[in-house]
């Protein structure tokens, strides 16, 4: 009697099947809205509307799973609204989750490590670490906090005993001499080092091996100079580490750019700074390449430059090499702009004059290019400017990333490290959906005058280095100025 009378209201008890589907279309719209406020990525408008949607999506699809007349037809269509509906929110959902998932893996991160090296010869008479207890092992003259842990922590565990060279060159020439003749010795560097002496000494690297690494964490130091990113202009330091994977291991700092962002005016300075530029690094008041600044930590380069330059960097960001193949490939490749055409030094790859679509590894490809040019890492700067310029100008201007969103999101959230907060960067990430605005980007670069001269990090031996032009840097800090 009951039921006939709801059938008489227009009533009828839920089936199985339509309480399945509405309950699976409430959980992805309460989950939607969940991720939403977790991220906090949206203007109070977007709130707005996708509720309004939402609202009209439950107000046509629960009377239809719940409908008595022609209940076949109306119900399997509520039944098809809402799984596609709940689809749609579940994608939406996953976005956002890559979206907080990467904010939080990327920001406040200073994890940095450094690797040493016990290097011996491939066909000697040393094959397992153990052969080294009791031995020498060769060192460089040079002394670094980390570099004394790391032979403190190899001493300790293998009782070796140490002998000093003087240069790096000396070092790689215990195993591999300028004769191309081999050593059984056993040297001790850092891993920098190691694919230096690689490059340097010929055969050294298909003559030798490494046969043991010690890892030394970095002391963490906050050196962020936090301000409200939405509404001040603010410095970040960008550094391009010249290695592949980790992240968190230092080596380096093959690019060195300054990004000035004038949120209000929607406006960036890129300052770029060669990698050979002679420096005081700022922790051990002694001269050096300002690449050879990374080894010490992100930190060394952040300070050191606040040092050349006379300015605050509120934050930094660190990449590396993978990092730039797979964020362009992650976008879809972008358009750099070459003023001229060139090849590079290994034949790899030729730009032409104008605009050129390029993947991740013609991207890096184009930006570690210097050798096909007269003016060398100068123009090598200015092409790293250009492949950043076109990275940005494809994120906040082609509409088709945000196909390729989630591949993005976990693309960048192991390569990157910054210090800056989650809730800076979903602060500037809302400013931008809120207003989709376009920036005007801007370039300037420090110049210098090349010699040769000795460095901390190399200890007496002679690199080349490039002398700041005081007219440079003085431009530098008036156009950082002028960004307030």
């Amino acid at each position: 009697m009951e039921k006939d009378n709801k059938r008489k209201r227009g009533i009828l008890p839920v089936t199985k099947g339509a309480g399945i589907c509405a309950a699976i279309f409430l959980i992805a719209e309460i989950a939607f809205i969940a991720f939403m406020l977790i991220t906090g990525i949206f203007p109070t408008k977007y709130f707005i509307f996708f509720g309004f949607l939402m609202l009209i999506a439950t107000m046509v699809i629960l009377p239809l799973l719940c409908s008595q007349r022609e209940k076949t037809v109306k119900r399997k269509i509520g039944a098809v609204l809402a799984v596609m509906a709940s689809t749609v929110l579940a994608i939406g959902s996953f976005y956002l989750y890559s979206t907080h998932d990467m904010l939080n893996n990327i920001s406040d991160k200073d994890d940095q490590s450094e690797d040493f090296h016990v290097v011996v010869l491939k066909d000697g008479s040393y094959t397992e670490a153990d052969d080294i207890k009791g031995e020498e092992v060769s060192v460089a003259s040079v002394e670094t906090d980390t570099y004394a842990a790391a032979k403190n922590q190899l001493q300790e565990q293998f009782d070796v005993k140490y002998k000093s060279c003087e240069t790096y060159p000396d070092l790689g020439h215990e195993l591999v001499d300028a004769n191309g003749n081999t050593h059984d010795k056993i040297i001790f560097l850092n891993d920098d080092s190691y694919r230096t002496l690689c490059e340097e000494i010929a055969g050294f690297e298909d003559k030798t091996k490494i046969l043991y690494t010690v890892n030394i964490k970095l002391e963490s130091v906050d050196i962020a100079k936090n301000v409200a990113v939405t509404d001040e202009t603010f410095n970040v330091y960008i550094s391009g580490i010249d290695t592949y994977g980790n992240i968190s291991k230092v080596s380096r700092s093959d690019v060195n750019m300054i990004m000035t962002v004038n949120p209000k005016a929607k406006k960036i300075l890129l300052t770029s700074i060669p990698r050979d530029m002679y420096v005081t690094l700022h922790s051990y008041g002694a001269k050096d390449k300002l690449t050879h600044s990374g080894n010490f930590g992100i930190d060394e380069t952040v300070t050191t430059v606040e040092d050349l330059l006379g300015i605050d960097i509120n934050y930094y960001v660190r990449v590396n090499f993978t990092t730039l193949q797979d964020v362009v490939d992650a976008i879809g490749g972008v358009d750099v702009n070459s003023p001229q055409s060139f090849t590079t030094v290994d034949g790899k790859y030729s730009f032409n004059a104008g605009l050129n679509h390029v993947d991740g590894k013609a991207a890096l490809a184009f930006a570690r290019e210097r050798y096909a040019f007269n003016s060398g890492d100068n123009e090598r700067i200015r092409n790293q400017q250009r492949v950043v310029q076109a990275i940005i100008n494809k994120i906040v201007s082609d509409k088709s990333v945000l196909l390729k969103y989630p591949q993005l999101m976990g693309t960048v959230k192991d390569q990157i490290q910054t210090n800056m907060t989650d809730s800076e960067l979903s602060a500037l990430v809302k400013m931008q959906i809120g207003t989709m605005a376009s920036w005007e980007i801007d370039t300037i670069s420090l110049t210098g005058t090349g010699s040769m001269s000795t460095t901390y990090s190399m200890g007496s031996q002679l690199v080349y280095v490039m002398i700041p032009s005081e007219t440079s840097v003085t431009a530098a800090k008036n156009a950082i100025a002028a960004m307030a």
